[in-house]
């Protein structure tokens, strides 16, 4: 069975993605909003796939992980994997009876079907934030997913972690017209339109097209679905290099499609 993606939401309600193989599975942050939209979406995450092994937070703030998904998680006996500084921000900001729930790791920790790295990515002051870089063997291959939401800028590091990755879910926050228009306190703590298509053209430089990106934490006001994907192909138009990827958009407040990446 090719390695399977699922938006579950991607907004500042709430977070939370299944990326999953025949055998094993990881959620990708948790927060879907109440304690009983959490377990329903626990629900609907183990009929795709029951054997999670754990769930991997970006960082603390509310919409990623908060104490209603905790509570949810330790009565599923599943454990939060994250940067140590992550980790002690969770404890900090929800109390440190979730300590138990949570499993930090330093650098890379294989986890089910999956060996995991993170690397650090500039967000909101005073907020340890991490992209993920995934691999995991599908059909005989080895396979790289890369998760980068909230952030409000990349470096080289970021793009040569998302080079010749087969698939990337990637922030495209806000359209720099219709932020100017309404305003949003908090968007320059996110990626743009524009510097997502910039992301994704570079990624494409240094290493081989990946087979599908997702596009997610849309703001509502100061954004349109359609938006993002013009963006990026009127950027890569400017470049002169052809868009090879399948671009889809994650829903702000429900599922998405099943991404296979073969």
């Amino acid at each position: 069975m090719p390695l399977r993606f699922k938006s579950l939401c991607s907004g500042s309600g709430g977070n939370a993605a299944l990326l999953w193989t025949r055998t094993g599975a990881l959620l990708l942050d948790f927060a879907p909003g109440s304690q009983r939209s959490c377990r329903q979406a626990l629900e609907e995450a183990r009929a795709l796939c029951p054997a999670i092994d754990s769930v991997l937070v970006t960082h603390a703030h509310g919409d990623h992980i908060n104490a209603n998904s905790l509570k949810v998680l330790r009565e599923a006996g599943l454990r939060v994997r994250c940067h140590p500084q992550v980790a002690m921000q969770i404890t900090m900001r929800y109390g440190v009876e979730w300590g138990p729930c949570l499993a930090p790791f330093p650098r890379s920790v294989s986890a089910g079907d999956f060996k995991v790295a993170h690397l650090r990515v500039p967000h909101a002051p005073n907020y340890c934030t991490t992209a993920f870089v995934i691999t995991a063997k599908s059909e005989g291959r080895r396979r790289k997913v890369c998760l980068f939401t909230d952030l409000s800028d990349f470096s080289d590091e970021h793009v040569a972690a998302a080079a010749d990755a087969d698939f990337i879910f990637l922030e495209a926050n806000h359209d720099l017209e219709l932020l100017k228009k309404f305003g949003h306190p908090g968007s320059e703590f996110h990626l743009s339109n524009l510097q997502a298509a910039r992301f994704l053209h570079k990624a494409c430089g240094a290493g081989a097209q990946p087979q599908a990106v997702v596009l997610g934490h849309l703001s509502e006001q100061c954004n349109r679905p359609h938006l993002p994907a013009l963006e990026i192909a009127a950027y890569f138009n400017r470049k002169k290099l052809a868009v090879k990827f399948e671009v889809h958009l994650a829903d702000r407040s429900g599922p998405g499609p099943v991404i296979v990446i073969k």
